[in-house]
C-alpha cells in the first residue's frame, strides 16, 4: 500500500494514469477513494494522484490538533516528497478550503486549482452563521450521546443530501468510520481569509458551485471568483454540495478543460 512520510505522519496515496499531474483533495470524513469516478474519467489524459488526509482512511495521524494550515502543509510536503512538478489541485468542500490556503501559502507547488464549494466562513459570516445554525442542532445531540456514526449521518443528511441519497449502506460506511475526523474538523480553529487576501492569488483558478446547495456553500465560490483576479466561476445546475459526485461528467469536463489550459500555458478564463 503506497505511503510517504510527511510532517510526522504517513500519508497513503494512489497514482493512476500518466501525464500532467492532478492532486485531488477530499473533504469531510472522506478518503482518496472518493475520487475514483473522477480518476476513471480523467486518468486517460492526466496523472491523477489521490491521498487520504492525515487521520483519514489508511493514513496515520499525529498529536497536533487538525487545522487548515496543517493539512495545507501536508499537501505541499506530499507534492515535494513525490517529486512532482507544480500540480493542478482539485479540492471539494473541506479539501477546497485547504486548497485555498495552499494557493495563499504554498503557491510554488501548484500550477492552478479547481475549488468546489470551500466553506470559508470569514468570507460570508452571516450566511455561515445561518448554515451552522442548521448543522449544529442536527449533529450535536448525536455527539453528546457519543454516537459518532450517527453524527456523521446527521451531518451528511443536512450538508450533502444529494451524495447521501446516492450511497447505499456499504458506501456510507467509510464516512461513518471517520467519525473521529468529523469531530476534529468541527473543533479546528477558524480559518480566516479576507476578501483583500484573495487579491494576492494570481494562479489560474476555477471555482465550482452547485445551484441546489446551501446558500452559504454556493455563495463562497462566487465570492472567491469575484475576488481573485485570475479566477472564474462555474455553476452546475441541479447539483448539491458534492459536485464531483452529483454531476460527475460535467465536473470532469470542467477539470479537463481547465487543467489542459493550465498545463498548455493558455488562458483559462
Amino acid at each position: 500500500m503506497p505511503g510517504v512520510a510527511v510532517n510526522g505522519v504517513r500519508l497513503h496515496y494512489e497514482v493512476t494514469g500518466e501525464g500532467p499531474p492532478l492532486l485531488l483533495v477530499h473533504g469531510m470524513c472522506g478518503r482518496g477513494a472518493v475520487w475514483a469516478g473522477q480518476v476513471d474519467l480523467l486518468s486517460d489524459a492526466f496523472m491523477c494522484v489521490t491521498y487520504d488526509r492525515r487521520g483519514h482512511g489508511s493514513s496515520s495521524d499525529g498529536d497536533e490538533p487538525h487545522t487548515v494550515p496543517l493539512h495545507s502543509d501536508d499537501f505541499a510536503a506530499l507534492v515535494r516528497a513525490l517529486d512532482l512538478p507544480p500540480v493542478v489541485l482539485v479540492g471539494s468542500s473541506g479539501g477546497a478550503r485547504i486548497g485555498l490556503d495552499v494557493l495563499l501559502r504554498h503557491p510554488r507547488v501548484v500550477a492552478g486549482a479547481v475549488l468546489s464549494e470551500p466553506p470559508v466562513f470569514s468570507l460570508e459570516p452571516e450566511r455561515g452563521r445561518e448554515f451552522m445554525n442548521t448543522v449544529v442542532p442536527a449533529v450535536q445531540p448525536r455527539l453528546d450521546a457519543g454516537d459518532l456514526r450517527g453524527a456523521v449521518d446527521a451531518f451528511f443528511e443536512v450538508v450533502c443530501p444529494g451524495l447521501w441519497r446516492q450511497l447505499d449502506e456499504e458506501g456510507k460506511e467509510p464516512y461513518r468510520s471517520s467519525g473521529r475526523m468529523l469531530v476534529a474538523d468541527l473543533r479546528q480553529p477558524s480559518f480566516s481569509v479576507t476578501r483583500e487576501d484573495l487579491k494576492a492569488i494570481h494562479l489560474p483558478l476555477l471555482t465550482i458551485a452547485g445551484t441546489d446547495s446551501d446558500a452559504f456553500l454556493r455563495t463562497t465560490p462566487r465570492v472567491i471568483a469575484a475576488g481573485v483576479p485570475s479566477a472564474r466561476l462555474l455553476e452546475l445546475s441541479q447539483c448539491g454540495h458534492v459536485t464531483y459526485a452529483e454531476q460527475p461528467d460535467a465536473f470532469a469536463d470542467a477539470v479537463r478543460t481547465f487543467a489542459g489550459s493550465v498545463f498548455a500555458g493558455a488562458p483559462t478564463g
